[in-house]
């Protein structure tokens, strides 16, 4: 560290830290409170980080409950060549985000949020276009070329197929998703669009 860079004083913490800090205590009260009954306070209390701290990084709280809840998520897995193996690790992730303690509840709030706050929902739509939305059409596109779906497929029928159970199993059933989840829903994808 050279002489012109400021050391943290004894005591305080990095930005990383404080971050870090805010997130863990924010999807901890999304877990206990939900969205609705969410508490900005709480959290400060429990991150030990000022509310202009907070506001200054998430000026929209909602994306604040996004952020916590996609750090859940773990990045998804390269595949061989099989279709549905492919197809199956695009929303593995989420499955297995799930099962984690209160994984499933995260999750659900950071629904809510995404459905309620304009920001929230525009931070899920870009998270979700970017990890199965764009990945999907790569993947259709190239199977489509091989005849093993149909080149005529609607890629917003294909997301809702692929990713629809597991809105309704978090939101109106309020659980982990099964074991191979994944799986049977990348197969039930590929036999609607089967060519």
């Amino acid at each position: 560290m050279t002489d012109t860079m400021a050391k943290p004083k004894k005591g305080q913490r990095s930005s990383e830290e404080s971050r870090a800090a805010i997130l863990k205590a924010t999807r901890e009260e999304m877990a206990e409170n939900g969205w609705r009954k969410f508490s900005v306070d709480k959290v400060s209390r429990k991150a030990k980080a000022s509310k202009q701290t907070i506001y200054r990084w998430w000026p929209a709280i909602g994306n604040m409950c996004i952020e916590a809840a996609v750090e859940l998520v773990p990045a998804a897995s390269k595949l061989g060549r099989d279709p549905v193996e492919r197809i199956a690790a695009l929303v593995y992730p989420l499955e297995e985000t799930t099962r984690q303690g209160s994984g499933h509840a995260v999750l659900r709030t950071a629904m809510i949020a995404a459905s309620d706050d304009k920001d929230a929902g525009e931070t899920w739509r870009n998270w979700m276009k970017e990890h199965i939305r764009a990945p999907l059409r790569i993947i259709l596109a190239e199977i489509a070329a091989k005849n093993v779906v149909r080149r005529d497929y609607d890629l917003d029928q294909a997301v809702d197929i692929l990713t629809g159970q597991i809105w309704s199993r978090i939101m109106i059933m309020r659980a982990p998703l099964p074991e191979a989840f994944s799986k049977t829903q990348a197969e039930a994808l590929l036999k609607a669009l089967a060519a």
